[in-house]
């Protein structure tokens, strides 16, 4: 999915990886708007995305499958 489709999910409370997260990394959307990674870090998705801003990040990302 594209970064767009990526921001939506997250929104949803989706758990998300991408092709350049490890096999055991994902994201997950909280209910507060706030973003949890796998490692229990919670940040807001401005802090997120703000480190994420070249193109490799545009697209490739997924559903995060356990």
């Amino acid at each position: 999915m594209t970064r767009n489709e990526a921001k939506q999910a997250l929104k949803e409370g989706k758990k998300l990886t991408h092709k350049y997260f490890t096999s055991d990394e994902w994201i997950i959307g909280l209910n507060d708007g706030n973003y949890m990674l796998e490692d229990g870090v919670k940040c807001t998705p401005a802090e997120f995305w703000k480190w994420r801003t070249d193109s490799a990040f545009d697209n490739d990302w997924e559903i995060y499958n356990e």
